[in-house]
């Protein structure tokens, strides 16, 4: 694999594959893909919000040229994911049903950022900064046309793009596109490269069972779904990670301390300096939810409000 630049714009990383890469990758900046094979085009995930999705779509129609876009994939149900959709809505829209799903019960409408969160609150300091910093002007759902279970293959010129459902994980309705020929895996948020992922749904060891499946695949390439392009290394950290989390987070529960005694004693070791090291506590109550679930966790936004609050990055 050659060096490819994390700078914002669309990168071939392969023959026939691109990234469209979104730096620094925090909060709702998210990679998207681009596949071509013959005269067909294929886009993984469609950006964030009406500007970005339509850079995105000027970028691809210098690939696809008269030939259009027939098929887009959604990775999953996060709006940085999805969003964009409307400037993609004459294409096939594929996704799995949970992801689908999700799609229709997002917990914040774009167009409504500056309702959310108390006053004062971090919560509320963070959604007013994406209405600002995102362009929502205009923007309306666009859903999937498509949705599958377990596995579906995109027919693509005289190749094929594989479709491999891997969650819950991240979300209820993770998706990874392996493109053989290639050699190229888009991960979608199974991968956060470099920075620490968080769990909105889980089991964690779903996760970490995703990572496995992406390494199975023994890809040259990884796109992820935030950060630079990997190799399959960055996705065995992230597997590591994982792993370290689960494995606290179990002692903890094991020796009856609360989740937020796991959180506050949680030891990333090596993975310390990765951004958003606070996207633990989101993970961690992931985890008690899982293996107790008969105790009452925090919503959304209280589970928000702590990430948001320790989050330096």
């Amino acid at each position: 694999m050659a060096w490819v630049p994390y700078s914002r714009g669309l990168h071939e990383v392969a023959t026939g594959c691109w990234a469209w890469f979104e730096p620094p990758g925090t909060w709702g900046l998210s990679n998207s893909g681009v596949v071509r094979i013959g005269n067909e085009t294929l886009v993984v995930d469609t950006q964030n919000d009406v500007r970005r999705a339509g850079d995105l779509r000027a970028a691809v129609d210098r690939v696809a040229g008269s030939d259009g876009i027939g098929t887009v994939v959604n990775t999953h149900d996060d709006g940085d994911h999805w969003f964009g959709n409307l400037r993609f809505e004459d294409s096939r829209i594929i996704a799995t049903t949970a992801a689908a799903s999700g799609m229709r019960s997002v917990p914040i409408d774009p167009r409504r950022l500056v309702e959310v969160g108390r006053d004062g609150s971090a919560l509320q300091r963070w959604s007013r900064w994406r209405a600002e910093f995102y362009d929502y002007e205009g923007w309306r759902p666009v859903y999937p046309t498509e949705t599958f279970d377990g596995s579906t293959t995109v027919k693509l010129g005289d190749g094929v793009v594989e479709v491999y459902e891997v969650g819950p994980a991240h979300t209820r309705g993770d998706a990874i596109v392996h493109v053989p020929e290639a050699g190229v895996v888009f991960t979608g948020d199974i991968l956060f490269h470099r920075a620490t992922p968080v769990v909105w749904a889980g089991p964690v060891s779903n996760y970490i069972a995703a990572c496995d499946v992406v390494l199975g695949l023994e890809p040259e390439v990884v796109v992820p779904g935030h950060g630079p392009v990997a190799r399959t290394s960055g996705v065995r950290e992230t597997r590591s990670y994982l792993v370290r989390l689960l494995e606290h987070t179990l002692r903890c529960i094991e020796a009856g301390a609360p989740a937020e005694v796991a959180y506050r004693t949680f030891d990333p070791a090596e993975y310390r300096l990765w951004p958003h090291a606070s996207r633990a506590y989101q993970s961690i109550r992931a985890i008690y939810a899982e293996h107790e679930p008969d105790l009452p966790g925090p919503s959304w936004a209280e589970s928000m409000e702590i990430v948001l609050e320790d989050d330096a990055s």
